[in-house]
């Protein structure tokens, strides 16, 4: 199922599950291998090829780039900001060292580190800096949580070609680290065009970034071949190469893993992580801390003449099996039901209120709204007007056709036609973007945060982070007023309220939450974290010699 942040920089953790870690703890010894292929050299360069379900047409700018495959592949080529997060989630030097904090956090001023170049070879310098955060600022298609933080930028000076200051409008205890880990763009080759300023982009020329990898093949289609970077500041990656191959379905793309013609793909349902172990034999399978704390859920387009109804919306909800989705889609014990964007286990849960699966509670709340099966074709109007509505979802994930399969079952039980649209999760995304949809089948990044209630269900980020068009003042209200309690504990009464607030309205069907994903990759390949951890990045991977 697609997934991806409000426009288009999120960045968020999750949690763990059970099922498939007796594949993931048994030994190797156990797994039938001698103590002489347990234990192999690591080998200096080679390929790693990634499997993933065509997404359609991709870019890698950060400022345009909406899906999770994009932004994965774009951290390869732009590599890290000013700062990065460390394992303990404090900023830590990037390509810039720790910031000199002045006049009380009104003045703060970045030294970047000496003899880093881009892709080209061009120096990275203190313009470069300036013409990215001047485009990231300019940009209305970017994150509304960042323009909050760029409306307290006064301005952006170059002390040297080394050197950067910002001068805030107010002071700040500490530098955002989100706004500090923004990629920075190469000046020399994007400062030619039209590009954030315009709100739109056409990548014409090869990327080019300060990360571990560069784009070799160009332009793309159905493959990304990424070569590593021989002068990248922080020691060259093991691997020559990292492709990503796509492919039609979520069938094909198990098929090709299962002769060898992929090394990891990621896999999402019990009996996929069965017929992969009966398939390949020497599969390693490896449950995963998801990158991002997301949801997934039905979004409606709120401005809809009949989905904007919040009875209707509720209908939906209760005629909705979403138990049987959440079944049926993941592997058992890696999700657990949503009946609001806030996990369950967050310490401000706004009580146990929620939607059951009552198919005559749904029956019965549309017949208040006037909707009824006036000429017997089992299908509920009113006023001349059928009770319909479009769907779209992701072309060729088998994880959206199944939950698309059961919605469109559950609701055409109680009269209601629902007409499912296959697209590419690159279509999807782009439809969201510009309420271009009836309904769609999204997941969405999410953590209960001030910055993220607003990005997705405050008024004011509608068209940007708010996809669904979804107006209510009083939770427009709580959310502002989070912005404002330094005391978190404080902060507790306002999340309750906005999650009942938004369990009320429904403005989106709120379906599950994934805790756990797993990936399935070949035995060779090591150096991707722990079990139960998030998968590191591609460019710490290595390979070794085997021998099945």
């Amino acid at each position: 199922m697609l997934k991806a942040r409000h426009f288009p920089v999120n960045h968020l953790f999750a949690c763990t599950l059970m099922l498939g870690l007796s594949l993931l703890s048994r030994p190797d010894a156990a797994r039938g291998q001698s103590p002489e292929q347990q234990v192999r050299p690591v080998l200096q360069g080679g390929t790693v090829t990634i499997g993933k379900v065509a997404a359609g047409d991709l870019t890698f700018h950060p400022l345009f780039n909406s899906l999770g495959v994009e932004r994965e592949i774009a951290s390869l080529i732009y590599g890290e900001g000013l700062l990065r997060v460390d394992d303990s989630g404090m900023p830590a030097d990037g390509l810039a060292y720790l910031p000199i904090k002045l006049s009380g956090g009104r003045d703060w001023v970045f030294r970047l580190k000496q003899d880093i170049e881009f892709h080209d070879g061009e120096p990275l310098t203190a313009a470069d800096v300036i013409f990215t955060y001047t485009r990231y600022k300019s940009s209305r298609v970017y994150d509304p949580v960042f323009h909050r933080y760029f409306q307290n930028i006064e301005r952006i000076t170059a002390l040297d070609r080394q050197t950067v200051r910002i001068i805030m409008k107010s002071p700040i205890e500490s530098f955002p680290n989100r706004l500090a880990a923004l990629p920075i763009l190469p000046g020399h080759q994007m400062g030619r065009g039209l590009f954030a300023d315009a709100g739109a982009h056409l990548e014409t020329t090869r990327p080019i970034g300060l990360g571990p990898y560069r784009v070799e093949s160009w332009p793309v289609s159905d493959t990304v071949t990424l070569a590593a970077n021989e002068s990248w500041h922080r020691g060259r990656a093991n691997l020559d190469r990292v492709v990503y191959q796509f492919y039609p379905t979520s069938e094909s793309l198990q098929a090709a893993f299962i002769v060898r013609e992929v090394d990891l793909i990621e896999v999402e349902r019990d009996g996929t992580l069965k017929e992969l172990k009966r398939a390949r034999s020497d599969a390693r399978i490896q449950a995963i801390v998801p990158g991002s704390r997301a949801f997934s859920a039905v979004f409606y387009n709120n401005r809809h003449p009949i989905l904007s109804n919040t009875a209707i919306r509720r209908a939906l909800t209760y005629a909705t099996n979403r138990q049987r989705i959440l079944d049926e889609v993941l592997v058992r014990g890696a999700g657990v039901l949503a009946q609001s964007p806030i996990h369950p286990n967050f310490e401000f849960k706004g009580g146990d209120m929620g939607f059951d699966f009552r198919p005559r509670e749904a029956r019965e709340l549309l017949r208040l709204q006037g909707w009824e099966d006036s000429d017997g074709d089992g299908f509920l109007d009113r006023q001349g007007r059928s009770l319909r509505f479009e769907l779209l979802f992701s072309r060729g994930q088998t994880s959206a056709e199944k939950t698309v399969r059961v919605v469109k079952l559950n609701l055409n039980q109680i009269g209601i036609q629902v007409v499912p649209v296959p697209v590419t999760q690159k279509e999807l995304v782009q439809r969201l973007g510009v309420g271009s949809y009836d309904a769609a089948l999204f997941v969405q990044d999410f953590e209960p945060t001030a910055d993220d209630l607003y990005a997705v269900f405050h008024s004011e980020s509608i068209g940007l982070g708010n996809m669904l068009g979804y107006r209510n003042r009083q939770v427009d209200r709580n959310i502002s007023f989070l912005f404002g309690l330094p005391d978190r504990q404080r902060a507790g009464p306002v999340f309750q309220q906005l999650e009942m607030l938004l369990i009320r309205d429904q403005p989106c069907m709120f379906l599950y939450f994934v805790d756990t994903r797993y990936v399935a990759y070949d035995p060779t390949l090591k150096n991707l974290g722990r079990p139960g951890e998030a998968l590191r990045s591609p460019a710490v991977w290595s390979r070794t010699e085997y021998s099945p």
